[in-house]
């Protein structure tokens, strides 16, 4: 992989953060449902994203109100 993409690649919970979860289990749901790819830095044994890749998945939409919200 090249430095450049190197430098785009961020962390699960990172990922996370962006896609509007509290926690990172969805990220691994992705990765093992193979929605998203996981790479590898020299010297780090963490699994890291594409940027760009976890920007191309849908965002969650936003918190649902509960029906004793809306009455």
């Amino acid at each position: 992989m090249s430095d450049q993409k190197i430098d785009d690649l961020i962390s699960i919970r990172e990922a996370a953060h962006i896609l509007g979860f509290r926690q990172s289990a969805p990220i691994a749901n992705y990765i093992s449902n193979k929605r998203l790819k996981t790479y590898s830095k020299p010297s780090s044994k963490r699994k890291w994203l594409s940027r760009a890749e976890v920007y191309s998945l849908p965002k969650i939409s936003a918190v649902k109100q509960s029906s004793k919200e809306l009455c």
